[in-house]
C-alpha cells in the first residue's frame, strides 16, 4: 500500500502511515478551531504550525489572496517585477528597520540564504578565512543541510560532516532569566566562544530571540541588545532568527528586533508573514551587507521567490497585524503572564513560564510530554480536545494571537486536564 512518508517520522512510526493519518485528517478551520474527519472539534492551541497569527480562514486575508489569483499567477523575479512584491519590500522596510530584502518560500529557505550572504560578505572583503558560525548548541534554524547544521540538537544530527564550521554554546543554569546578571553572562559565553574559534574566522553569530523547537526556553531580559555589543566588538556578524517570534509572537512588537537599539546585520522571518495562507519567508539585511557584494551576484534563488500570491497574502497579514493584531498579541501576552501558570502545577511538570503569546509547561522527560500532548488532543467522544506542540520535554501553548480570553482559558483547561489524566494513568511508567 502507498504510503506518505512524513517529515520528522522514521519509516517504522506507524504500522499502517495512511490509517493513522486518516484517523487524524483535518479538514477546516475557522479562528482557532479545527475539524476533523470525524466531525469533532479541536482547540488550534499551536496556530497551524505556528504561522496562523491570526487563525483560520481569516476572511480579509482570503480574499487579498482571492483577488491576486484572478489576475496573475506568478513571474520569474529576475525578468519582472510585479506590485505586491514592490509594495512589501517598502512595507517590511518600516517593519523591520532594514534595508534589502531577499523573498524565500520558507523559514529554513531564509536561514540558507542568509548564511550564504554572511559568508560570501566575508569572502568579497577578502577575508575567505571566516567560516566558523556560533550559534546555541539548543538553537533551531531549519531542515535544510545548511540550516541543520547550525544546530545541536540530536533530532538533526546526520552521518556527514556540515561545513561551515560551527561553534556551540551550551546554556547553564547562569543563564537563567532569574539570575542576576544573566544576559551579559549568556553573551560573554559567546565572546568566549569566538576568542576559542579565533576571531579572524568567525563570520557570525546566530541566535533565536526565544528558543522554540529546543525545548521552549525564554533567554535572559536584554540578552540580544549584549549580544549585538559582542559582535560589535570582536567585528563579526550578528544574524537574528525570527522564524517563530517574528510577527507578533513576542507580544510587544511586530519583532524582537523592534526593541533592539541597534539591529541585527541579517534577520531571518517565515513563520506568520502570510497567515499560513501560502508558503514563504524572507532574509532582511541593512544596507552594508548588500553594498559588499558590488556587481557580484546573489547566488541564490528559488522558482517561486517573491511568489506574487505569497507577497499579496503577507500584504493582507501585516495590514492585519498593524491594525489590529498587535493589540490582540499584547492582550494575549498579558492572558500568558497573568493567567497561564494557574492550576497547571503537578507532579512531573518541573517549571511553567511564558514568552509573549507563548506559554511552556517543561515535563520531567520526553515521554511525559508525548503522553500529555497526546491526551490533550484526544479530548472527550463527541468533541476534541486542545493541540498543543511538544518541543524535546517541553509543552507549548502559541495560539492564534486572537484568540478570546475564554478560548484561552479553555486551552489551559485542557492541557490541566490531561497533564492529570497522565499523572494518573501513567503513574507506573514514570514512576
Amino acid at each position: 500500500m502507498p504510503a506518505r512518508w512524513n517529515g520528522w517520522t522514521t519509516a517504522s512510526t506507524t504500522a499502517n502511515p495512511r490509517r493513522d493519518l486518516h484517523h487524524h485528517q483535518l479538514v477546516r478551520g475557522s479562528g482557532c478551531e479545527v475539524w476533523d474527519i470525524h466531525g469533532r472539534c479541536h482547540l488550534d492551541g499551536v496556530a497551524g504550525a505556528g504561522n496562523t497569527p491570526f487563525g483560520h480562514a481569516h476572511p480579509r486575508i482570503t480574499e487579498a489572496v482571492a483577488a491576486h489569483l484572478r489576475q496573475l499567477a506568478h513571474v520569474d523575479e529576475t525578468l519582472a517585477a510585479q506590485q505586491p512584491a514592490e509594495e512589501l519590500i517598502d512595507v517590511l522596510a518600516d517593519l523591520t528597520g532594514l534595508d534589502d530584502f531577499v523573498f524565500v518560500n520558507s523559514g529554513s529557505e531564509a536561514i540558507e540564504a542568509a548564511i550564504r550572504i554572511a559568508m560570501d560578505y566575508w569572502y568579497h572583503r577578502g577575508q575567505p578565512q571566516r567560516d566558523t558560525i556560533i550559534a546555541f548548541a539548543r538553537g533551531y534554524h531549519g531542515c535544510t543541510a545548511l540550516a541543520a547544521a547550525l544546530s545541536g540538537l540530536p533530532i538533526l544530527r546526520t552521518g556527514w560532516a556540515p561545513a561551515p564550521r560551527i561553534q556551540h554554546v551550551e546554556l547553564t543554569t547562569e543563564h537563567h532569566p532569574n539570575q542576576p546578571g544573566a544576559a551579559a553572562a549568556l553573551a560573554e559565553a559567546f565572546a568566549a566562544a569566538i576568542t576559542t574559534a579565533g576571531p579572524q574566522r568567525v563570520a557570525a553569530v546566530i541566535v533565536e530571540p526565544f528558543i522554540n523547537v529546543g525545548g521552549g526556553i525564554v533567554l535572559p531580559d536584554g540578552f540580544l541588545n549584549e549580544l549585538r555589543i559582542v559582535a560589535d566588538s570582536f567585528g563579526t556578524l550578528m544574524l537574528l532568527d525570527e522564524v517563530f517570534t517574528g510577527f507578533g509572537r513576542s507580544g510587544s512588537a511586530a519583532f524582537a528586533v523592534n526593541a533592539m537599539p541597534t539591529p541585527p546585520d541579517i534577520l531571518a522571518i517565515s513563520k506568520g508573514m502570510t497567515n499560513g495562507v501560502v508558503p514563504m519567508g524572507a532574509t532582511c539585511l541593512r544596507r552594508n551587507i548588500r553594498d559588499q557584494f558590488g556587481d557580484a551576484l546573489l547566488r541564490y534563488g528559488h522558482t517561486t521567490s517573491g511568489h506574487g500570491l505569497a507577497c499579496a497574502a503577507a500584504l493582507a497579514t501585516i495590514d492585519l497585524l498593524r491594525t489590529e493584531g498587535l493589540a490582540h498579541a499584547a492582550a494575549t501576552a498579558d492572558w500568558f503572564a497573568t493567567n497561564f501558570r494557574q492550576g497547571l502545577r503537578a507532579s512531573g511538570i518541573v517549571d511553567l513560564r511564558t514568552y509573549g503569546a507563548v506559554g511552556v509547561a517543561e515535563c520531567d522527560s520526553v515521554e511525559r510530554a508525548v503522553a500529555i500532548a497526546a491526551a490533550a488532543r484526544q479530548g472527550g467522544v463527541t468533541s476534541g480536545g486542545v493541540i498543543v506542540g511538544c518541543k524535546q520535554n517541553a509543552l507549548m501553548l502559541t495560539p492564534a494571537l486572537n484568540a478570546t480570553p475564554q478560548k484561552l482559558a479553555m486551552m489551559a483547561a485542557q492541557l490541566k486536564l490531561a497533564i492529570a489524566n497522565v499523572e494518573i494513568y501513567g503513574r507506573s511508567v514514570y514512576a
